[in-house]
């Protein structure tokens, strides 16, 4: 503290307010106002303090000798904590090392006063780690850390928007897990998942939220993805594919009309599709090689054909209640059973109608044979066009048009 001489009487003069003390204490220490004229601990307006061992005192001078308003900023620039109080030693503020106090006076009509504190900054960062730990991250010390915390469901479930960030172990058998709305949880949101189990699961969206496009997303065993909340749903990415079990499935529910298969769609090797057809359904795949094997269930007398999007080249049609197993070369689909045999023990059809005969023909499939009556009074017709222009019973043939013999008749009846 720096000292000023009366010229005139010698003695010392202390200033109303002294600036800065840098104090180093020992044993706890009540300090001085500096109007009383002490210069060894006096109060300034900024105190570092250094304690040399842990327990000690900074004590504040009596609070009826100066005004409200009154104010020290203390700092521990020391390693030990110490704790500044009132005249009678009492508590006012507790101070860690590296911590600054702003500490002021607010009622000065007792000795000890009433005094209150703000913490005014800190020389390095002490924030409580594990009070800031969310969803993934894990309290290291005073730093966080990334974290994947697992949870194993054993039946169908729908994932809770508690998941975030963690990895989801399926260990059931053939099961479904159905996905949090993506609005609800939030864009951003994201989750592991990996098929632990002994069966195919199947991850399902809530809603109108689609997977990477897709209604559903099936995991065969051993695989894995990480599922990301979007603006119009989920995306994957990371998706780890069983070497084992290679093969997974594409259902779709189709009701006529052109159906573009995305790149996602077509990776399935195994096609699906069932539903009311209400007109001709088209499938097209992508302008790429890749075996399929496709299974219509559809009902309704109407055609089902798979081609290459974007191509004139060759298609296929595939009749209601089969499955057939395509090849694409990137411009044609073909039939990988169309090759040649030498005999058919025995071929069995779909009753069909005459709209849509099962023995028909690639460029006129409403034109054919079909089982126009079964029972015991069984018919089998024919149609072109998509309509009934005869048929054969147990008692013989019956024409509904006029007959015409080229070659004229002998014999027989007519």
């Amino acid at each position: 503290m720096t000292n000023y001489t009366n010229p005139f009487t010698g003695l010392t003069i202390s200033p109303a307010s002294v600036s800065y003390e840098a104090l180093t204490i020992s044993v706890s220490t009540t300090l001085q106002w500096p109007i009383n004229g002490n210069d060894n601990t006096p109060v300034s307006n900024i105190i570092d303090v250094t304690a040399t061992t842990t327990g000690l005192l900074l004590k504040l001078p009596p609070a009826t000798q100066v005004s409200t308003g009154q104010s020290v900023l203390v700092r521990n620039v020391g390693t030990n904590s110490f704790t500044v109080a009132n005249s009678s030693g009492g508590t006012i503020i507790a101070v860690p090392s590296g911590i600054a106090e702003f500490i002021f006076l607010t009622d000065n009509t007792t000795t000890d006063g009433t005094w209150a504190s703000v913490v005014f900054g800190a020389g390095t960062s002490s924030a409580n780690a594990s009070a800031l730990a969310g969803y993934g991250l894990l309290a290291s010390g005073l730093t966080l850390n990334q974290n994947y915390t697992s949870t194993a469901y054993f039946g169908n479930v729908t994932l809770p928007a508690t998941l975030r960030a963690q990895f989801v172990l399926w260990k059931g058998g053939v099961g479904t897990i159905t996905l949090p709305s993506a609005s609800a949880v939030g864009v951003g949101w994201f989750c592991m998942i990996r098929n632990s189990g002994t069966g195919i699961l199947t991850l399902t969206p809530a809603g109108t939220d689609t997977i990477d496009g897709n209604a559903n997303q099936q995991l065969q065993l051993t695989e894995s993805l990480v599922l990301v909340a979007t603006t119009t749903g989920w995306n994957t990415f990371g998706y780890g594919r069983s070497n084992s079990f290679a093969y997974t499935q594409f259902a779709a529910t189709v009701t006529g009309g052109t159906l573009t298969l995305s790149s996602t769609q077509a990776a399935n090797t195994i096609q699906e599709y069932t539903g009311v057809l209400t007109s001709n359904q088209i499938v097209e795949v992508p302008a790429t090689v890749q075996l399929y094997t496709f299974t219509n269930t559809t009902t309704g007398a109407y055609t089902f054909t798979v081609r290459v999007a974007g191509s004139s080249g060759a298609f296929v049609v595939i009749p209601r209640s089969t499955s057939m197993v395509l090849i694409s070369d990137g411009t044609n689909v073909y039939n990988a059973a169309s090759g040649t045999s030498s005999a058919i023990a025995s071929l069995s059809l779909d009753s069909g109608t005459a709209g849509s005969p099962p023995f028909a023909f690639t460029a006129a499939s409403t034109s054919g044979i079909y089982l126009a009556s079964a029972g015991g009074s069984p018919q089998v017709g024919f149609t072109i066009n998509g309509t009934q222009v005869g048929y054969y019973t147990t008692t013989g043939l019956v024409m509904s048009g006029t007959v015409t013999a080229l070659g004229g008749i002998s014999g027989g009846t007519f």
